[in-house]
């Protein structure tokens, strides 16, 4: 095990070109998967940072679950929970 770790050692320095491109792509992949998990992680993962999550409401159509568009939401879907409020 230590023969190959020296003899990785020492192939590694007869090449540096060779081994800055391998560090230079692990320091990006790793750099890259920690974004995008930290992303991740806060936008999906972590409980919201509200007293009573479950009374949050979704304005828009319910069919389309993951409406990002620019599209304008129909009042029919969310004047019941306007009038329930209003109450």
């Amino acid at each position: 095990m230590w023969q190959d770790l020296r003899f990785a050692a020492r192939m590694l320095r007869k090449s540096p070109g060779l081994t800055a491109v391998a560090v230079l792509t692990l320091a990006l992949g790793i750099g890259a998967n920690t974004a995008i998990f930290t992303v991740i992680n806060a936008v999906m993962l972590r409980a919201l940072p509200v007293q009573n999550p479950e009374q949050l409401v979704t304005v828009g159509n319910p069919s389309r679950v993951h409406s990002w568009g620019l599209e304008h939401p129909e009042p029919m879907y969310f004047l019941p929970a306007l009038s329930r409020n209003a109450r």
